[in-house]
């Protein structure tokens, strides 16, 4: 079990980063692709990649130089391959994994050839070896581009439901009551969030700190951390799966529900998302449509009053109103200032 023990200052400091760590996808659905844990939920993922990895000639490179790095297991994989850097990007995260210094990269290889055979190939990388790194950077960069882009727009949609869900609590109670939204894959009792299901004994002490927590699509089980307590803390934690990877998706509201013949699918969809709130580029993502296209259906549900909108910044933020709310809960009449009474 882990127990992560805040400070005032700790909270002030805990945020979730607004999208996905394309690292921490990487090493976390390497781990479901070789692992058993989660088969049958990513049955239809797994087949496809397996396939498409086939179809590019690059099951060689991962087997060879990245399945020896990234056990079936987060806890067996080094923290440098999932390093603070990546949340700009992939580019920036494959950058600052090629950049970790040679000692560090000995002692983390170390701690993992304590777990299981590593391999000649992993070694050339704290030997200093360019084809090593040529070869980590190459498979990185195709297992990405095979396994995880064609699915990321899906992927960062759910991750954006995942964060507004979690906003609204915090606008609502505070960061405390945003950790409370983490029940039962996690437990906040102040000052201690507890993780159950860790298969180690740990207490953390973040001691001003703060943490970092990223939602992740391909994580299974208990969130998972980095493995040395004394780098700068992340949490991964699993978002809810709206939608399987390489299964046919589902209109998000059939074309035959009495909202849907009222507003039309994707519209009637558009307002179950406000209810938490959401930019337009999360709506866009999230449907699958473009920002100009959400822009028209928000102008109309903002017209029939169902939906207020906002400029936050650079975004604008739309948010159901009590008769979009009502409409969605299925109240049949909605007693206005006509309505008498």
């Amino acid at each position: 079990m882990l127990r992560i023990h805040f400070t005032s200052e700790d909270l002030v400091r805990t945020r979730i980063v607004p999208a996905p760590d394309p690292l921490w996808e990487i090493a976390l659905s390497i781990c479901r692709l070789a692992g058993r844990r989660g088969r049958t939920v990513f049955a239809a993922w797994r087949h496809q990649t397996r396939h498409d990895l086939a179809k590019k000639d690059a099951l060689d490179i991962v087997r060879r130089v990245l399945a020896p790095l990234y056990r079936s297991t987060p806890l067996c994989f080094p923290d440098f391959l999932t390093p603070p850097g990546a949340a700009p990007g992939l580019d920036a995260g494959v950058d600052a994994v090629l950049s970790t210094p040679r000692t560090l990269l000995r002692e983390e290889l170390d701690k993992l050839a304590g777990l299981a055979r590593t391999p000649s190939s992993a070694w050339g990388l704290a030997d200093g070896r360019q084809d090593a790194f040529h070869d980590l950077r190459d498979g990185l960069y195709t297992y990405f581009d095979t396994a995880l882009r064609p699915h990321w727009s899906t992927i960062q949609g759910m991750v954006d439901a995942d964060r507004a869900m979690r906003g609204r609590a915090y606008l609502d109670g505070g960061v405390e009551a945003m950790l409370a939204t983490f029940r039962p894959a996690m437990r906040w009792e102040s000052p201690v969030l507890t993780v159950a299901g860790h298969p180690v004994d740990r207490d953390v002490h973040l001691g001003g700190r703060g943490l970092v927590l990223i939602p992740s699509y391909f994580c299974w089980g208990a969130p998972v951390p980095l493995a040395d307590p004394e780098l700068p803390q992340v949490l991964v934690y699993p978002i809810q799966r709206e939608h399987m990877l390489g299964v046919p998706k589902e209109p998000a509201e059939q074309p035959g529900t009495p909202l849907a013949r009222l507003l039309g699918p994707t519209r009637a969809a558009i307002l179950r998302t406000t209810m938490d709130g959401a930019t337009t580029g999360e709506l866009a993502r999230r449907h699958e449509i473009s920002a100009p296209g959400v822009s028209q259906h928000t102008q109309v549900l903002r017209e029939a009053g169902l939906i207020v909108s906002r400029r936050t910044g650079p975004n604008v933020i739309h948010t159901v109103t009590p008769l979009g709310k009502a409409l969605l809960m299925g109240i049949a009449t909605v007693r206005g200032p006509f309505t008498g009474g």
